[in-house]
């Protein structure tokens, strides 16, 4: 909602995903002349049409109470979080007055954050915070610590989020439409910059997909782990998981309990906090020898779908050299091929991409059939036996991605972008239709540009 606000006072409203490259990907855009409740409820019911009832599991937004509401109207099982950046940007405006706000209260708020890593820790904190800084009687805090589960990290460890922070604002969330779109953008060229700024996002996605096929990051340890996720994964993700084994060399990890088939270590991590300064953190993490699974309190995996370095640490101290599959995530993957890429639209040309061209061709085939078919029993269940035999005989059939793709022996028509125009000026009540008055000085230059366009044809 923050993104940007047009010349008529209509917010433009981006939903915002991520792609296996952690890039942001759109899944919706909206103009809208209202930001309340109703508004937010017609929005989020149009777009989950759009998304065909398919309802996102977590959703970050502002702190709009608003939209709070509707989100809980539209998507009831949607977890939903506050960006946090937001809640933090208020600190100045609502206890910037405090007269220790710079000496110790914004620290201690910092602190009770980014450093607690259980609830009980935080509440500890916070509740050291209120006492130490005479705030108990604070409505801004307490209406924050009444929401605490939508934005204080600790209490969204179980909330999967693919590495959307909300903790800083993003920048390629923010930038989407950077260089396309401006405030004084009028309707019509909102139309064909849209389509500009997707076309660019497009290629800049088909780039870094042919870049993961065809360029290799070498691995950084002989850690088999290593070399498991470099092969998979698209090289963005991947150098996420380099950062972890990078890490493995300011972690020391020692057996604390073991208790049937799941033993506790400890995990001794030296954070960086500047370029100097490191800062001791334990984390504990339960590893069940039986389904082989790792539970870190640091929950990076469960949170960004990233093997944390503490996990790793366990893998180590246990020779452990391959993970299950179940710990790679085919989101991050790159031999997987998404299915949006075949999907025809005003801003992707595909005629040079075959796999799409021959998607195209299938679909029409199929709808072709779904109209004849669908008006006999007889014909219909003909089809779907028809349907089920395929789907046996290519039971090991994969939606793999490849680096080439083969031509397409049927042909495809593409059909050309229409060209949008502007929108008639509409007439006001009671008024007629006129033409224009054209000015004497404007009759004049054209007359003159006529004279010498002839002159210079002779």
């Amino acid at each position: 909602m923050t993104y940007l606000t047009n010349r008529y006072g209509m917010p433009f409203v981006l939903f915002v995903g991520v792609n296996h490259h952690g890039q942001s990907i759109l899944l919706g855009t909206s103009l809208i002349s209202s930001e309340d409740t109703s508004t937010f409820v017609w929005l989020f019911r149009a777009w989950l049409t759009c998304m065909n009832g398919r309802a996102p599991k977590a959703i970050i937004t502002n702190q709009d109470q608003a939209m709070k509401s509707a989100i809980s109207t539209v998507f009831p099982n949607t977890r939903h979080t506050y960006c946090l950046w937001h809640v933090m940007q208020k600190l100045t405006e609502k206890l910037g007055s405090h007269t220790q706000f710079n000496a110790g209260l914004k620290t201690s708020i910092e602190s009770a954050l980014y450093d607690s890593q259980t609830c009980g820790e935080f509440e500890d904190k916070w509740r050291q915070l209120l006492n130490m800084y005479n705030l108990g009687s604070n409505t801004w805090l307490q209406g924050l610590y009444n929401e605490k589960t939508f934005w204080v990290p600790v209490y969204l460890k179980n909330v999967f989020l693919a590495g959307m922070s909300i903790r800083k604002r993003s920048k390629s969330t923010n930038a989407f439409f950077d260089g396309f779109l401006h405030s004084s953008t009028t309707l019509k060229e909102l139309v064909d910059q849209f389509d500009n700024a997707l076309t660019n996002k497009v290629k800049v996605e088909a780039t870094v997909d042919f870049n993961s096929f065809n360029q290799t990051i070498p691995c950084i340890s002989p850690f088999g782990i290593e070399k498991q996720f470099q092969m998979m994964y698209t090289n963005t993700k991947f150098k996420e998981v380099q950062e972890e084994v990078f890490g493995l060399i300011l972690c020391n990890c020692t057996l604390v309990s073991t208790k049937g088939c799941v033993s506790t270590f400890a995990v001794l991590d030296q954070i960086s906090l500047d370029d100097e300064d490191l800062k001791n953190v334990h984390f504990l993490v339960d590893y069940n020898e039986e389904e082989c699974e790792f539970k870190c309190m640091c929950a990076l995996f469960e949170m960004k779908g990233i093997f944390c370095r503490h996990a790793f640490a366990v893998c180590r101290m246990k020779k452990i050299n391959v993970l299950p599959e179940k710990y790679i995530l085919d989101r991050w993957r790159k031999d997987l091929k998404r299915r949006y890429t075949l999907v025809k639209s005003s801003y992707d040309d595909l005629r040079s991409n075959a796999d799409a061209q021959r998607y195209e061709v299938v679909v029409k085939r199929c709808l072709k059939l779904a109209t004849r078919v669908s008006q006999s029993d007889e014909h219909y269940n003909a089809l779907l036996r028809q349907l089920d035999e395929f789907e046996h005989k290519f039971e090991g059939l994969t939606f793999e991605s490849r680096p080439f793709s083969t031509n397409v022996k049927e042909k495809v028509v593409v059909e050309k972008g229409k060209k949008i125009l502007s929108p008639h000026v509409g007439c006001g009540k009671g008024t007629t239709p006129t033409k224009r008055k054209v000015p004497v000085v404007e009759k004049v230059a054209t007359k003159r540009e006529k004279t010498d366009l002839q002159e210079n044809l002779r």
